[in-house]
């Protein structure tokens, strides 16, 4: 067993870092700028708006800085030698992708710098550029200005080579049509010589030539996974960076709703497991009787009942003032008298009627489910020949049962139980969401929502994780049942 044991970890632990990796590649390959995201996320919770320019610049770079997005992705990258190996210290992501296709295309990266600095800056004149004011009061004159700036700029982000040739044209034309823009006419020719000439000394055979680029341990996936050893801990240790919806730590966002998904999922297991039991053993034993054609009845339509629509059931029922006002309709506790520093058993006897109607919607399904895999078990089961013969010795029936004919259907039920860390991780937006439970299920669910990146890869890992673990905890736990199960070979 030990043995077992230690060659499962010796593949748990490389299986977890190719968990972390992939969950890293989500996140840097997400669309958008975090940088954007979390100064607009800051903006919108009570920033300055009226910051000028330069000062959110600064702002962006010290944030890209404390991020490590200036950094490397990965200890080394595979390119090839028409690449740009430095093209991580570009900001903007879509300048990225443009700057990267046409390094490939050309295999002049220099060159390539070269030509797209000076898109940039004349998309920057552009933007600035003031009109001749004989031509200022046209209407007709004051829309083609704002197209020509609107594809001057499209242009530094467009990578699409059919759409990026349409606009390149439409340019053209605006300029050749529109008077009072030759400053800018002029800057735009000087980017169309420079693309000219990267064309022309074109080596477009580099893209076929691979190379190895090493970064060291400065790094983008090095700082997300080990930390900086100051302000950022690393996921090894339960930091997994901060949240784009507004800008806050992702591990005190997900751990207390963690405690309520956790909570819930647990207690209802254990409700599910303490009635289920029972009530398979019966009818199992006493396969075909009233008992089990009640109960496999009631398992069946229970099981087939959507959540959504028991939880809404419970709640028009059980706390609604015009039928039954049991229970409260929402929410864990209540704000107006709940008081944290009361003692555990307090808190928890407050609890309670807040528990009750969501513990009833978690555990009806799984109920059912377990129910019916013992039934169908112990009936198996109790036509072995070692149930015979365990009788044949003299041994009462309950114990032929609940000993010998039980300990043999636990296979299906260990699988059922190895799923409970992950999917408690995970939630159930539904249920959290008919009851406004502050667990996980909508914690994530809103995540979605809003694009926050960093929330889902923590999700992603740690569900990893987790699932890691419940198999592991399942592969003893089998052998454990079952003495026929081996893990090691060799002579007995």
């Amino acid at each position: 067993m030990f043995r077992f044991i230690l060659k499962r970890l010796l593949v748990f632990i490389p299986t977890l870092l190719v968990i972390s990796l992939l969950a890293f590649v989500i996140s840097v390959n997400a669309p958008g700028d975090p940088v954007e995201r979390l100064l607009t996320a800051s903006e919108e919770t009570g920033g300055d708006a009226s910051v000028n320019a330069i000062d959110k610049q600064k702002a962006a770079n010290d944030l890209r800085k404390r991020l490590g997005l200036n950094l490397p992705v990965f200890y080394f990258s595979l390119q090839t030698i028409g690449d740009i190996d430095t093209i991580y210290r570009i900001q903007n992501f879509d300048h990225r992708i443009v700057i990267r296709r046409m390094a490939r295309e050309t295999g002049n990266p220099e060159g390539t710098l070269l030509w797209f600095n000076a898109m940039l800056e004349t998309n920057k004149f552009a933007s600035s550029f003031i009109p001749d004011s004989a031509f200022i009061k046209s209407k007709r004159y004051s829309e083609q200005v704002t197209r020509m700036r609107f594809l001057i700029n499209s242009l530094t982000t467009t990578s699409e080579p059919a759409l990026r040739q349409m606009r390149l044209d439409s340019l053209n034309e605006v300029l050749t049509t529109t008077p009072g823009v030759q400053p800018v006419r002029s800057a735009w020719k000087n980017c169309q010589v420079l693309l000219a000439q990267l064309k022309e000394n074109s080596s477009s055979w580099k893209k076929w030539i691979p190379a190895l680029h090493w970064y060291g341990g400065k790094n983008q996936y090095h700082l997300w996974m080990f930390g900086n050893g100051e302000d950022r801990k690393g996921v090894v240790a339960g930091d997994f960076g901060i949240s784009y919806r507004d800008g806050q730590p992702i591990a005190d966002r997900i751990w207390p709703r963690m405690k309520w998904s956790l909570t819930f999922s647990v207690l209802s297991l254990v409700l599910a497991y303490v009635i289920s039991i029972p009530v398979g053993l019966r009818a199992g034993y006493k396969r075909g009787g009233w008992f089990d054609k009640i109960s496999g009845s009631a398992a069946f339509a229970l099981y087939s009942l959507p959540s959504f629509f028991a939880g809404t059931l419970l709640l028009v029922l059980f706390a609604n003032p015009d039928v039954l006002d049991w229970f409260p309709s929402s929410g864990v506790k209540d704000p107006s008298s709940f008081d944290p520093s009361w003692p555990f058993w307090r808190r928890c006897i407050h609890y309670i009627p807040y528990l009750v109607l969501p513990l009833v919607t978690y555990t009806y399904a799984s109920f059912a489910f377990i129910s019916r895999q013992i039934r169908a078990g112990i009936g198996e089961q109790m036509q072995q020949d070692y149930i015979r013969t365990a009788r044949a010795k003299g041994l009462g029936e309950l114990r032929v049962v609940t000993v010998h004919a039980f300990r043999n259907t636990l296979l299906p039920v260990i699988t059922i139980l190895s799923q409970v860390l992950p999917f408690s991780f995970a939630g159930s937006v539904i249920i959290e969401t008919i009851f406004s439970i502050p667990g996980m299920g909508k914690e994530i669910y809103q995540s979605i929502l809003n694009y926050d990146y960093p929330m889902i890869v923590a999700v992603f890992t740690v569900f990893g994780f987790l699932t890691l673990s419940s198999y592991l905890l399942a592969d003893v736990a089998y052998a454990l049942a079952d003495p026929r199960i081996r893990y090691s070979s060799g002579k007995r």
